[in-house]
């Protein structure tokens, strides 16, 4: 059986893959319509530059004479157009990676703080359990002794009643003893008296 510490972190883990969908959909559409609006924005700095530089090379330097442009500018041009586009990807990126470390991360601070009151509530409830066990255990000695001292009292009761019925028997078997001798001596008078009367 799984610890609630362990169903706890796979609840938490669930719902973090749940947000994380969530995120994705959204990131996602984000991202693609901002790496969209960077292209365009570079290429159009990169069209700007590029028509900059053409209108430069074409002007004449002095009116006798004329810049023809050359291939390799172009070239370079191009390449400066896509290193600002893959530039602007990546720092798009980059934020949105930062977004969700600083979401993470604060969501991590949460879930520890959460962990930590749950690990001190659970402490104290382990305490508690472990006090109630031990009234539970003083309760139930007290209870076996009491058991104990009923028992004794039961027997010495007891004995105590055979003591008083052997007491009893005694004493009716003296007092019919008592009263058998009586009724002789009073028989042996009478008998004897009447012997004085003839």
């Amino acid at each position: 059986m799984a610890s609630w510490r362990e169903e706890y972190i796979q609840a938490l883990q669930e719902r973090d893959k749940r947000e994380e969908a969530s995120y994705q959909r959204l990131d996602s559409g984000l991202i693609d319509a901002f790496t969209k609006l960077l292209d365009r924005t570079a290429a159009l700095e990169a069209g700007k530059a590029v028509n900059e530089s053409s209108a430069r090379e074409v002007q004449p330097r002095n009116p006798s004479q004329a810049v023809v442009p050359k291939e390799g500018n172009t070239q370079m041009r191009a390449d400066l157009a896509e290193a600002l586009r893959s530039n602007g990807q990546l720092q798009s990126r980059v934020k949105v990676a930062e977004a969700e470390l600083a979401r993470i991360k604060a969501q991590n601070i949460s879930d520890s703080r959460l962990i930590q009151d749950l690990t001190t509530q659970r402490t104290l409830l382990s305490q508690k359990v472990r006090d109630r066990d031990e009234e539970i255990r003083g309760k139930a000695k007290l209870l076996d002794d009491v058991q104990d001292e009923m028992i004794s009292l039961n027997l010495q009761l007891n004995m105590a009643e055979q003591r008083s019925q052997k007491l009893v028997a005694e004493n009716k078997d003296l007092i019919d003893r008592w009263m058998a001798q009586k009724g002789q001596e009073a028989d042996e008078m009478n008998k004897a008296f009447q012997d004085s009367l003839k």
